[in-house]
């Protein structure tokens, strides 16, 4: 007589493993591309290189500067021979001081601005031709004002001539900010000519 099989006596064979799911496709490969410049026509450079800071410093520093000469030139107001406004070459220095400290400001402003946003970097050529303009102002009003100064303080030396000194030592600091900041363009510049060449 034959015996049939309990249901708890059946071993039920275990399902087989779902297949692996497939593997994610790649991404294209592609060369990584910086943001275009529609002014300069050249690929822009992003804020991660380091230079953005130093620019920053760069500017805001030539802006306080300019802002100190033009407030010693300002002060410069004691009376008879001791007025700035006697000299041509002291009313120039403050002119261009007073650009030089708007300028550099409104430039300092705008990379901050850039830099809190995150937005790519582009060394245009406003921003060399305008650091070097700038600096040339205050490179020439400096030196227009050194010769008559010198020529004051070997006869007397006073407030007067003590702080017109102190105002063209400011603005020739202030020079040489905007002087570094001109080639840090010019560098920026150049290399987004170079790398167009490679699109």
């Amino acid at each position: 007589m034959a015996m049939v099989a309990s249901p708890d006596d059946i071993v039920k064979s275990p399902l087989p493993p779902p297949p692996p799911p497939p593997p994610p496709p790649l991404p294209p490969a592609h060369k990584d591309k910086a943001a275009y410049n529609p002014y300069s026509g050249c690929p822009a450079h992003g804020g991660d290189d380091g230079l953005d800071g130093i620019v920053l410093v760069l500017r805001a520093a030539a802006a306080l500067l300019a802002l100190v000469a033009m407030a010693l030139v300002a002060s410069c107001r004691h009376g008879d021979w001791m007025e700035f406004t006697r000299y041509q070459e002291y009313r120039y220095l403050l002119g261009v001081a007073v650009v030089a400290s708007l300028y550099s400001a409104l430039q300092a402003a705008r990379t901050f601005r850039r830099m809190r946003a995150g937005t790519a970097y582009a060394a245009t050529f406003l921003d060399f031709a305008g650091d070097q303009a700038v600096g040339y102002l205050l490179i020439t009003a400096s030196s227009a004002a050194l010769p008559i100064t010198i020529r004051m303080r070997s006869a007397v030396v006073n407030t007067f001539t003590d702080v017109v000194a102190a105002s063209i030592s400011f603005a020739f600091l202030a020079f040489a900010a905007l002087a570094f900041s001109a080639l840090i363009a010019g560098f920026r510049l150049s290399s987004s000519s170079s790398s167009a060449y490679n699109y």
